[in-house]
This record gives structure tokens, sequence and C-alpha cells, in this order.
């Protein structure tokens, strides 16, 4: 770094891009619902491009939808320093959750800048797409494709609900943003970063400022289809039903008597049930359910702590 000017994070206009940022989608409740390359989800994207532009930091986008801002360091060969975290929510979901990541992020690259200071690396800010995996399944979709984990063409084909692709949402994004450079999948990093909310509540229970996660979840998502026989409600005897909600339910709590265990270690949740043909004279012939199981606890080197006064 060059410049005797040590960079000061801005506190005010944080929590300010928060703000804004948390009215892309707001809910009544307080939170966010703004999901994987929406029409709100854009708009954030937008919104973080917007204020890139007035510092003269550049936008690039890859085939997946990543997105990266990037000031630039006086030697551009260098892998960048980079940090950053997801736009898109769950479902009616908290407001800050992932958008932290980015705008710390963001504002860190705005407190350097601010300094004057020139970095030999370039520093740069980055938004994965389809983090959650709300909309589009599997989770963190944006940044497997990008590490090679999972192919671009099998992810670009995956609908939602809607039957709308994930290809067609990426070409939106690059639409909405005709300036962006083109990214690279796969383009080297020279270290990434990420900070993020999601054990707040935990921090604030025990009394801890800030932690460094040294361990994570494990998690597994199951998808499970019932499959029974359609049949009138009022006519078909007991006898003679196959009904799916009934044996999907049976399963639910079969599990939960199964996984139990005191030290709270292993949690499954059920967030998604579909029963049908959805007729509320028909003894449902098909359930699907998604099962995701998380097993072991985050583990973190706490820091700081709240004064007592």
């Amino acid at each position: 770094m060059t410049s005797t000017q040590k960079p000061q994070i801005d506190s005010d206009r944080l929590w300010q891009r928060h703000m804004e940022m948390a009215a892309i989608g707001a809910t009544p409740g307080g939170g966010v619902h703004r999901l994987a390359l929406t029409d709100k989800d854009i708009d954030a994207h937008l919104l973080l491009a917007q204020w890139a532009k007035a510092r003269n930091f550049t936008i690039e986008l890859d085939a997946m939808g990543n997105m990266f801002v990037r000031r630039e360091g006086t030697d551009p060969s260098l892998p960048p320093a980079t940090s950053g975290s997801h736009t898109d929510t769950q479902p009616f979901g908290g407001r800050f959750d992932g958008i932290s990541g980015v705008l710390t992020a963001f504002e860190a690259m705005e407190a350097i800048d601010d300094a004057g200071i020139a970095t030999r690396r370039p520093l740069e800010t980055i938004v994965w797409n389809n983090e959650e995996g709300s909309r589009y399944i599997p989770a963190c979709m944006g940044s497997a494709v990008y590490a090679g984990v999972e192919p671009l063409d099998k992810m670009l084909a995956k609908t939602d609900a809607d039957g709308i692709s994930m290809g067609a949402c990426v070409t939106k994004l690059h639409e909405a943003l005709p300036h962006a450079g083109n990214r690279a999948l796969g383009t080297p990093m020279g270290s990434f970063v990420e900070v993020h909310i999601e054990q707040g509540p935990e921090l604030e229970a025990n009394g801890n400022v800030i932690g460094v996660v040294t361990g994570m979840q494990g998690y597994r998502r199951f998808e499970v289809v019932v499959t029974g026989e359609d049949a009138h409600s009022g006519t078909t005897p007991r006898s003679r039903r196959k009904d799916a909600f009934v044996a999907a339910t049976d399963m639910v709590v079969a599990l939960r008597e199964e996984i139990w265990d005191a030290e709270d270690v292993i949690r499954f949740t059920i967030g998604r049930f579909e029963v049908l043909p959805g007729g509320i004279s028909v003894v449902p012939g098909t359930v699907k359910f998604m099962i995701v199981l998380h097993w072991a606890q985050f583990t973190a080197i706490y820091i700081g702590s709240h004064n007592a006064d």
C-alpha cells in the first residue's frame, strides 16, 4: 500500500447502504423477499453497480451471473484480494443475511479509496448468484460453478416453480448491465473472506462482538416423493385409500423421533411440502417434500465482549 492515511470505515454510510438494500423487496414484517435473479434481486445488483460507477470501480459478470466489483491495483496481473456474499434471500427472509457480506466488502473498498491508498493487488467485492437455493436448487450455485464443482450448462438449465430457467435469468442480468465486462469462470483469486451475520443471535446471547469461524456445519438436502393414489374423499373407504399425505406425515414424525438428540447436534427442517393434486375433496395421491439435514455446530474463535454496563 502507498499512503500514510489510514482508512476509516464510515459506519453511517454502511448503515445507509444496508437500509437502501433492505428497501428492495421489503416485507411488512421488516424482512426482505428477494429471490435469486428476480426483478428485485436484479435491482439490488443495479444499485450496487450504481455505487460502483460513482467510484470508478469496474463491474464484471461471469457466465453464471456472479458479479465482481473491482478496484484496480498497481499490479493488475496479481490475483485480487476478494470478499463478498450474496444479494438473494430466503423467502421472506432477514434483511441483513448475505447482503451484509457484500456491503461490508464494498465499504472496505470505499474506505481504502477515500484514504487514497494504492494497493498492489486489485480489490474485489463479489456477489455470488443463487446462494440460498430457494428459487433454484442447489444452493451455492454461482460459487459452485465458478469453482468447477458444478457444470455450467446443467445449472443454467435448472428451472424454478414457474418453469423459468436460470439461463434466462442470467441473460436478463447481463442485459440489465450492458456495460459490465466478462469474467471467465475459475479466474484465480489471491484470497477470499466473507463477513456473515448468520450467527448474530448466538453472538449476542453469549456476549460476544465478533467470531472467526473455524468449522462449519455439514448439510444434505433430500427430495422425497411419496406416491399413493388419488381418490374421492367422500366415497373412498379407509380400507381402499392410499393417502400419500398420511404416509408422508408418518415419515416426518418417524424422522423426528429417529434423529432426536439431547445435544442438539443433528437438526432437520422441512420447509417445502407440496400436496397433489391439491383438491379439497381429493385424497392426495402424491406428496413432495424437501428435507434439509444439518449436523455438528459452527465452531468459532470469539473476539471481544459487550460491556456489562
